[in-house]
Formats: structure tokens, sequence, C-alpha cells
């Protein structure tokens, strides 16, 4: 894949979170693709807030960068027992650039490129099983679509759904349904299976964000909703029942959030982390937690809870090259 495609399937990917056309946002993705983006992780505490209807109060602490390049890097998650930390990575060989997944242990602290592919993937997440990644992969005709990958090698062992494309981002609900991100006019939030091959899943809403979530303790998942050109709202579906509700408006300018296993959503705004907490009432309002300007200073995007609640990677994006 050339590099020109390679940013004009950023940019799609990108320009789902602002609504912007790809002609808007043409200049932008070149910066982003100039500077690049780092994953940092730190440990995560809890202590009791001194306003009992906000709960705990999180804080961050022995902040680790594990990735240092000037590409792009993002769509962290924890797997294998938050042992290890897989994320995608763009790679540049004889002027060819294209996305692949890596793998980061903590304890050698190092990182391997997992697929080795020549096509691109995003998005790793651990499948049911435990034995396999599902990803999104990019085929040769430029298609979106979810396939499965092996944990050990790294092999694409299938396109878990051939019906449905381009996905942008997956969500598993149980070991055979997936909440899915698809990108469209308008953008759809769809529940397939993929024991049937020619699913085009339920269209369960619209104009959805990037981020899909289990929300811990509860049989209910997350989305962000683009409400207008400005504000964003925390959703929930039951997939059983096919129902949606709010739940809170997102500050302006988050849309990426992640949920701890102690139900508190985390978002971003530049380079802030603000928390809110899961209640059926609903009455809590977000609240700032951290200020990092000094470890992100070009400003915070996709975040992920690891299994246990005590990390939280960050993706931070680096200053634009002028």
């Amino acid at each position: 894949m050339k590099n020109v495609s390679t940013l004009l399937n950023v940019a799609l990917k990108i320009s789902v979170l602002s609504g912007m056309s790809l002609s808007l946002f043409s200049a932008a993705v070149q910066a982003q693709a100039d500077s690049g983006s780092d994953i940092l992780v730190a440990s995560v505490n809890y202590t009791a807030h001194e306003n009992k209807d906000v709960g705990e109060l999180i804080s961050l602490s022995k902040f680790q960068k594990i990735t240092d390049t000037a590409s792009y890097t993002n769509q962290p998650y924890f797997i294998n027992m938050d042992k290890e930390l897989a994320y995608t990575q763009s790679i540049t060989l004889d002027d060819v650039t294209q996305m692949d997944t890596f793998i980061y242990n903590f304890e050698t602290q190092t990182a391997k490129n997992l697929t080795k592919s020549v096509t691109s993937e995003y998005s790793p997440t651990p499948t049911p099983d435990g034995k396999g990644l599902s990803v999104i992969r990019v085929n040769a005709q430029g298609k979106q679509e979810l396939w499965y990958l092996q944990l050990d090698s790294g092999e694409a062992r299938q396109n878990l759904l051939p019906a449905i494309e381009p996905v942008g981002y997956h969500a598993w609900d149980g070991t055979d349904k997936v909440l899915l991100f698809v990108l469209g006019e308008p953008h759809t939030l769809r529940l397939a299976s993929v024991n049937k091959q020619t699913d085009q899943g339920r269209v369960l809403d619209t104009s959805i964000g990037p981020s899909l979530w289990a929300i811990p303790g509860t049989s209910l998942f997350s989305y962000s909703k683009q409400i207008d050109e400005t504000n964003w709202q925390l959703r929930a579906v039951d997939t059983k029942t096919k129902k949606t509700k709010a739940l809170v408006d997102m500050p302006k300018g988050s849309y990426y959030y992640a949920w701890s296993p102690q139900r508190y959503a985390v978002t971003a705004v530049d380079n802030k982390l603000y928390q809110w907490r899961y209640s059926e009432s609903g009455t809590e309002q977000w609240s700032e937690f951290a200020d990092l300007s000094e470890q992100c200073s070009a400003g915070i995007s996709r975040l992920s809870f690891s299994q246990q609640g005590n990390s939280l990677a960050m993706v931070c994006n680096r200053p634009a090259v002028q």
C-alpha cells in the first residue's frame, strides 16, 4: 500500500471524529503523519474524594513512555492478563508505509512487530477465546474488514464478517457477537454475529464516534454520539433489548474515552483528563483529575485501561513539525 493510500485511509478514519471531509482534513493528516504520536502508560491510584457524590478520585503516577518514534502510533489495548500491550504503529520500508500490529511486553520492556504483513491492520483487540486478536484489516482493494489474527504468529486466519465493510472499530459482545462502528453517511452502530457470514449487522444508532466499550459490571455497552458540530454525548446500548439511552454529555472537545473496572469513564480535552462515574441516577458530572501538560504537551487522544484498572495507556500526540 503506497504512502498516499495510507494517508487517505488515516484521513478517512480521523475524519470520523470531526465529521469533516477528506479534503478539509488532508493538511491535518499530513501534520499527524510528520509529527506522529507516542503511547504513555501510567499507574492508576484511587483515593476517597471529599465530595461523596464523586466517589473516588483518580490519580496517575510512574509514567512510562513505551514508544518513541515519529510515526502514527495508536489504539493501545492491554492483553495477556495485562502483561502485554497491543497497539497499531506505522512502518515505512522502501517508500511504502503501512500499519502493523505491535506487542509490547512490560516484563522485558521490549516491543515486537507481530504481523509484518503486506497490508495494514488497526485496532488490535483480544478475541474471546484468548488465542487471537481481532483487527480492522485493509484488503488489496482498500476495504476495511474485521479479521481474526493468530496471537502467537500474527497470521491472518479469517475474515469474521465478510458482508460488512468499511469497519472502523469494534467491541466483542460475548463469544460470537460484535458491536461495530461502520463508516458511512452517516456512520452507524451495528450489532452482528460472526457465525453468520452474510450478516450485515443490525443498526442500533447513527452518527456515532470511535470509542466502543463494555461498561464494567453491567450488561451495557457504551459509545459516543455526535449531537451537533461541537457536542458529543456518551450513550449506552443494551445489546439484548437493542435499546439505547443517554448517559452524560461529553466535555467539549472530547469524544474518546475509556472505562476503568470501577466504572469510571475517563476522557481527555487537550492534555487534561476528566473522570465521570457511572450510576443509575446519572446525576454526576465530569471532573478534572489530571493535567498532563508536561507529559503530553500536544494533547491526548485514545485511552485504554488495563483489566485490573491499575494502569492507563494514553496516546500522546507529538507537537507538529514546523
